[in-house]
């Protein structure tokens, strides 16, 4: 059984916060999603959802190319609707990291990573992880939204070793790469979920309410959550030395 799993990261629009959603399922328990979304893309004339650009009206949604308000809330809606026929037969968690937790939690823990995303990244594939394999999967395929640093923290820990033989589900990824959101769905729905995490102190739009009162999980990494690592880990972590990332 393979499953395949999507993330998505955004930042919110102060930058005060990081969010990374995860949205995974089986082959079978992705059957029909994509083709589902593609007709309401093709119903609306929408290339495809980025849904910062679609609120904001610009990109592809810039009002010069007949976008208005009132129909990328269609859209946006519609999108939903998608979602909540498949919702029940997914797992989809938020994760996010007020960065100001994460820059004081360092001062007061230095042993922790040097990247805010390094832990949304371990974090959310975990979580995969997790979920795969209670529910039987033994493969896995993951994709990541091309051009953010969630990537770059798997692939180092895929391809070392002594990482490998501690995470024993890696062995168990036969695809880990970046995909380009513009022809993927399912990072499609990841983003608009991480938009609505981010966004959700001044949201008033009626596809909002709806896509909230699904049953998915939110969960946010505070001060108290970083000072509290699984024991050991860290100290694991820095022995296998992993290539140095972008620091945050």
């Amino acid at each position: 059984m393979i499953m395949k799993g999507y993330f998505d990261g955004g930042n919110d629009s102060k930058n005060k916060r990081i969010t990374v959603a995860t949205v995974c399922g089986t082959s079978e328990q992705w059957r029909g999603f994509a083709s589902a979304w593609k007709l309401i893309l093709d119903a609306h004339n929408a290339p495809f959802i980025h849904t910062t650009d679609a609120v904001s009206l610009k990109g592809e949604f810039d009002k010069e190319k007949g976008w208005s308000r009132a129909s990328v809330d269609a859209l946006i809606s519609d999108c939903v609707a998608v979602i909540a026929q498949y919702i029940d037969r997914l797992f989809i968690v938020t994760l996010s990291v007020d960065f100001d937790d994460y820059r004081r939690a360092r001062e007061t823990l230095p042993s922790l990573p040097n990247s805010v995303s390094e832990i949304c990244a371990t974090e959310s594939a975990g979580f995969c992880f997790k979920w795969g394999r209670s529910i039987g999967a033994n493969k896995y395929h993951l994709y990541f939204d091309q051009g953010e640093p969630f990537f770059g923290h798997i692939y180092d820990r895929k391809n070392h070793p002594k990482a490998k033989r501690a995470i024993p589900s890696l062995k168990e990824v036969i695809h880990l790469g970046e995909a380009d959101m513009r022809f993927t769905p399912a990072l499609q729905m990841a983003d608009l979920f991480v938009w609505c995490i981010n966004h959700n102190d001044k949201v008033s739009r009626e596809w909002y309410g709806r896509l909230n009162r699904l049953t998915w999980r939110s969960l946010c990494l505070r001060y108290e959550n970083l000072l509290n690592p699984k024991k050991g880990t860290l100290e694991l972590v820095r022995s296998w030395v992993l290539p140095r990332r972008m620091p945050t």
